[in-house]
């Protein structure tokens, strides 16, 4: 798993989930301002468990963490290391 391949399958998910349409993102596009909000994030955070069976720790949900897909993936590459599946 690299962070790449996490980019773009967040960036997938809410697209097709959560985004409007006409909504445009990349891995730097601030999360608030395209308008995801804690219940997106409770979303986001499901879709990673179902994906990657694994929970984030709660020692990561910080909102610097969730600030753009770059620091959402960069959490869970850095987890998916020290997860036993």
């Amino acid at each position: 798993m690299n962070i790449t391949e996490v980019e773009k399958s967040l960036i997938k998910f809410l697209e097709n989930n959560i985004l409007g349409e006409g909504v445009n993102i990349n891995s730097k596009s601030s999360l608030t301002e395209i308008g995801i909000d804690s219940y997106s994030i409770v979303e986001i955070l499901l879709f990673i468990e179902r994906k990657y069976g694994f929970v984030i720790p709660d020692e990561h949900l910080r909102p610097e963490n969730f600030k753009n897909v770059d620091a959402i993936a960069q959490i869970v590459v850095e987890v998916s290391k020290h997860t036993d599946k």
